[in-house]
């Protein structure tokens, strides 16, 4: 599992720098075809659309590998012991129940989008949804991970 954990944490971190770099130099395409030359490439705003939603999508896991999504710390702060690791528990619980779902429709919307493409590029949907239950099922899997760790680490050595 901690290899796979580490294999899939390499693999985002790589996607997330080359769609970021590709997004950036599309955009700065974009402002100099335009100011410079009077046209855009058709496809440009299109493709950086998609790329934003992929970098979002591959950045969650990550984020939740190292602990960084929002959570109430004026009450977490606030409570030690038993009372944390409930508290942690129950958010472990509400996010694998949350990320299932997503996981669940982001199939199904992957399957409903194989027959649309997309305006400018005429690529399949499914190609720019494909990264929803992608992201959340890696994410789900880093709050399985979580969950397990909080529920073997007694409570008393819980942060």
């Amino acid at each position: 599992m901690i290899a796979l954990s580490q294999f899939l944490e390499k693999m985002l971190k790589a996607l997330v720098i080359v769609a970021n770099a590709a997004m950036l130099l599309l955009v700065f395409g974009q402002v100099i075809t335009r100011y410079v030359f009077g046209w855009t490439p058709h496809f440009g705003e299109e493709l950086a659309r998609y790329l934003f939603v992929w970098v979002v999508f591959l950045s969650l896991p990550l984020v939740a590998r190292y602990g960084g999504h929002m959570c109430i710390e004026t009450l977490t702060s606030r409570v030690k012991g038993a009372t944390l690791k409930t508290l942690n528990i129950l958010a472990d619980i509400f996010s694998i129940a949350f990320l299932s779902i997503m996981v669940w429709n982001g199939v199904r919307m992957v399957m409903l989008a194989d027959f649309q493409t997309s305006p400018a590029m005429m690529i399949p949907m499914s190609w720019v949804y494909v990264v929803i239950p992608f992201g959340c099922g890696v994410m789900l899997l880093y709050v399985l991970g979580n969950l397990v760790r909080v529920l073997k680490t007694p409570a008393a050595e819980l942060r």
